[in-house]
């Protein structure tokens, strides 16, 4: 259990779990993953996102170049969701987390040096940190659905 200052308001209670090598190889090989949000009335949002990265064995990293309503949902509703798969072999995940938005520190400084490594001329305007706390297996078949332990 992890328990993390993610602004100055409040303290974010989360179960982590690590991202097994075979969701993180596909996370990592594909060009866009689906990113879900919802207001504090629960109206959900959802966006592709092309620029992400695994920031650590819990955590991934979305890259915030023309998030508007998606940054709004997540700063007043940090529980979100990222959606993934293959289309030539039908392998998908859904990882679901806590996020925190920033715009400086350490996360800010590693996805912007992450992104200019790939296109110099970019200049993020935040990152969005999510700590993952359940993954799930959407491959087709019987165990479509179930919840992944790492």
């Amino acid at each position: 259990m992890l328990i993390y200052r993610s602004d100055l308001s409040f303290y974010i209670e989360v179960i982590l779990v690590n991202i097994p090598d075979k969701v993180r190889n596909l996370f990592e090989k594909q060009d866009l993953v689906a990113f879900g949000t919802a207001d504090k009335q629960g109206i959900p949002n959802v966006v592709p996102i092309f620029w992400k990265k695994i920031l650590d064995k819990e955590s991934v990293i979305l890259i915030d170049n023309f998030m508007d309503m998606t940054k709004n949902n997540v700063l007043e509703n940090k529980n979100v969701c990222v959606s993934f798969w293959d289309a030539e072999t039908n392998e998908a995940y859904k990882m679901k987390g806590k996020a925190v938005y920033h715009t400086e520190g350490p996360v800010y400084d590693e996805g912007k040096e992450f992104i200019q490594s790939k296109d110099p001329k970019k200049d993020p305007k935040g990152m969005v940190e999510i700590k993952i706390n359940e993954i799930y297996s959407l491959n087709p078949g019987s165990k479509a659905g179930e919840k992944i332990n790492s």
